[in-house]
């Protein structure tokens, strides 16, 4: 039987907010909003985005950049198995600015990386994620996923955290955007055995 690992001063601080209401999109909002105005998010939104509810956006939507495009976050979405998911009603969430106290935990060394990999870990048997794989699986590269992605359920489905590939010759390089200041990083990505990663040691998202 495997013994449950403790958990980590950020692992804990996250239990915490969340028992407070954080949500993954509070997460990828936080993070996401040094991308704001990311000629990558406006080309993602409109070469994946084609209104039909399938591939999602948050509102800040973190920006991976590379030397020959950028990941940008998303979310797909996967249809529930069976009937809607009958649950009891609940008052909607008060609204909670997470970002003050997410501010001081990245002051003292939390990533984005932590975040996904904690909140990820708590669904790793989703069946959500399963088929999320499966249904993408020709898009290997293109449309990828954390060996843990998160997941947000809802009564006929759910969404799973995804990663969108923008090569940066689908930006439109020609509204004054320059491309040198694409910075000439390397996603740290690597595929593991359950999909695709990336390492936590990119220090765009640290």
């Amino acid at each position: 039987m495997k013994v449950a690992q403790p958990l980590t001063q950020f692992e804990q601080q996250l239990s915490r907010l969340q028992r407070q209401g954080l949500l993954a999109a509070d997460v990828l909002n936080f993070f996401g909003s040094r991308s704001a105005g990311s000629p990558f998010i406006e080309a993602a939104e409109r070469l994946f985005d084609l209104g039909t509810g399938d591939i999602s956006f948050d509102a800040a939507p973190i920006v991976l950049p590379s030397e020959h495009g950028a990941y940008v976050s998303a979310w797909v979405w996967v249809e529930r198995r069976g009937p809607p998911f009958e649950s009891e009603s609940h008052d909607r969430r008060p609204a909670v600015n997470f970002s003050e106290t997410l501010e001081a935990l990245q002051a003292q060394g939390l990533t984005v990386q932590v975040c996904i990999d904690y909140i990820g870990q708590q669904q790793r048997d989703s069946i959500f994620v399963q088929d999320a794989r499966r249904f993408y699986q020709h898009k290997r590269g293109v449309v990828v996923f954390d060996a843990d992605p998160m997941v947000s359920e809802s009564a006929h489905g759910a969404y799973v955290n995804a990663w969108l590939w923008v090569w940066n010759r689908d930006v439109d390089l020609t509204r004054g955007a320059d491309p040198l200041a694409f910075p000439p990083r390397r996603c740290c990505r690597r595929e593991g055995s359950n999909g695709f990663c990336y390492t936590g040691n990119c220090s765009f998202y640290k």
